[in-house]
């Protein structure tokens, strides 16, 4: 009644919080596991704890779905809910009765003549034995679909289910497999400024083939990826010829430009400015031109880049480039022209890449007059495998990537040199939290005539986005003025605990490792390393982070830490 009252007085500030949730009745699933999928949370220094009943009833939801996915059918969730009003609390009771686990008998086909049951059962996710998950009835319906499919069985119907007796499982895929089919007509609309041929170049569809609805998934696919469509869409219509189909791309194409603004700052360079513009559609071929240049108190630089899509002579996207470059660092100035041919082409899940570089680079020294001049002739080779879910707010996933810079060896240059740098990111939710390791590794070699890898071209360790706590570029050797002077050889780890706060604030707490050796032979398993936390704020520009790193095992003359302020997440 109380309850009812604050309700009908409009106390809508009134919010009850979770002082308890116990677990009753569970035997295959510990108590910790099934408050796991529960939004419903006590109270602790992270979280209000605010009860909601529509949120509650989602867990009890979810807490079946817990259950029935790992074959416990007949699974009950009851609840009780007891309120102390005086308290402004409520303590949660969970009731269940799991009943019995539930095993796969057999799965049946019936209708299927193109496709025997042996080559459906090897493809299909459900097999005799298993315990049973209601889900994978669905996922191997797409499968038995995607097999016809393949084959031209564009019209074939599943009809999945199952018959539950005791404690077995019975799966039955009823199939009408249809008739084959054929592309019909292809025809492409809204083209205004892209030429045809461009657009005709992209599909995967001829007439007269086998119709595929992976075909036209995947030619959709390969137009998003010219980057000159701002919405495709695609109409599958009966040709009025026998086991014939055509298919319409209706497509919008996107502005022919766009000016890109930036504005950041970061703890090397502090205030950084940037801008450019990009056409994406030149002369309706999809070629697009970009100018791009960047201003700060550490770098200063001008892009221009005209990239090609994929053609018939070219598997994948052809580019080239020129660049103007001016760079600060600690002990030393760089500047910098060149020109650029870079390739780039996907294979499934992985990135392909090859760069061929001409540069020419003059150092310049911080003590005394002294510079060098290097005309560099470079070769880059890059794999790239990303999988993660987000790659400005990541949850889940992993990246991992690895490149080769070779410098001279196949072409006269300067200085000789290969370099082999590999990195490894990898990151899991638990309990609302989330966890992040990465590490990176890399090496410099000098080849042939050349005895010493130039300063600008050795490792680097410390910093906001290297081990923090530390300055930028403060571990590793330096000359006799303090100065880092790098190394042949990096290691780095990192470590992570992400957590929410408030909204779009978050906050890490983090270990950083790393070093840096001279040569490869002096390599050894020291580290030097950083502890501490930070704060995340979410915007449209990505995380900008503040962070403050303790130095672990710092020598007497360091000092205790060193704050970070940067945008974007440290990996």
């Amino acid at each position: 009644m109380i309850v009812l009252l604050l309700f009908l007085a409009g106390a809508d500030e009134f919010r009850f919080r979770v002082a308890s949730i116990e677990v009753e009745g569970n035997e295959y699933f510990k108590s910790s596991a099934i408050t796991r999928v529960m939004l419903t949370r006590t109270r602790n220094i992270l979280r209000k704890g605010i009860f909601n009943e529509q949120i509650f009833m989602g867990d009890v939801e979810a807490i079946r779905n817990l259950y029935a996915y790992d074959g416990f059918l007949d699974i009950e969730v009851d609840y009780e809910l007891h309120y102390d009003s005086t308290a402004g609390q409520v303590d949660i009771l969970l009731n269940i009765a799991e009943g019995g686990q539930y095993l796969v008998d057999r799965v049946d086909y019936r209708g299927n003549t193109v496709i025997d049951a042996e080559s459906l059962d090897q493809q299909v996710t459900i097999k005799p034995g298993q315990i049973f998950d209601p889900r994978k009835v669905d996922v191997d319906n797409y499968v038995i679909r995607y097999r016809y499919d393949d084959l031209g069985y564009a019209d074939v119907r599943v009809m999945s289910g199952y018959h539950a007796g005791e404690y077995r499982i019975q799966v039955v895929h009823q199939i009408d497999e249809g008739k084959k089919q054929y592309v019909g007509r292809v025809e492409i609309t809204g083209l205004e400024r892209t030429r045809e041929s461009v657009v005709a170049r992209e599909l995967k569809i001829i007439q007269g083939e086998l119709f595929r609805y992976a075909r036209v998934l995947e030619s959709r696919r390969r137009l998003f990826r010219l980057g000159v469509f701002a919405a495709i869409r695609t109409r599958v219509e009966d040709s009025g010829i026998a086991n014939r189909k055509d298919i319409r791309f209706i497509l919008t194409e996107r502005e022919r430009a766009a000016l890109d603004c930036r504005i950041g700052y970061g703890t090397r360079d502090r205030l950084r400015l940037g801008a450019g513009v990009t056409h994406y559609n030149m002369f309706g071929r999809a070629w697009q031109g970009s100018v791009d240049g960047k201003v700060s108190f550490a770098e200063q630089r001008l892009i221009s880049q005209v990239t090609f899509p994929r053609s018939i002579l070219m598997p994948g996207d052809f580019g080239f480039g020129v660049f103007a470059k001016r760079l600060d660092e600690i002990g030393y100035q760089t500047r910098s022209l060149g020109g650029n041919v870079t390739t780039r082409f996907e294979l499934k899940n992985h990135e392909l890449s090859a760069k061929y570089e001409l540069e020419r680079i003059r150092t310049y020294y911080a003590t005394g007059d002294s510079s060098r001049t290097d005309l560099l002739h470079r070769i880059y080779l890059g794999w790239l495998n990303d999988h993660r879910d987000d790659p400005f707010y990541t949850t889940r996933g992993h990246y991992f990537g690895a490149n080769l810079e070779v410098s001279g060896i196949i072409l006269p240059s300067d200085v000789d040199y290969l370099r082999p740098v590999v990195q490894y990111r990898f990151y899991r939710p638990a309990a609302g939290l989330v966890f992040g390791a990465a590490v990176k590794a890399g090496l410099a070699v000098p080849v042939a005539s050349t005895v010493e890898i130039p300063i600008y071209k050795r490792f680097y360790c410390g910093g906001a986005s290297s081990v923090r706590g530390y300055a930028e570029r403060a571990i590793g050797p330096v000359d006799v003025n303090g100065n880092p002077v790098g190394g042949q050889v990096l290691g780095e780890c990192s470590f992570e605990m992400r957590f929410p706060i408030y909204r779009v604030l978050a906050g890490v707490i983090f270990l950083d490792g790393g070093n840096i050796w001279p040569e490869p032979h002096e390599v050894d398993p020291s580290l030097r390393w950083g502890i501490g936390a930070g704060l995340r704020l979410k915007t449209f520009l990505g995380s900008i982070r503040l962070d403050y790193g303790f130095k672990i095992g710092r020598a007497e003359d360091e000092g205790a830490g060193a704050l970070h302020f940067a945008i974007g997440e440290a990996f």
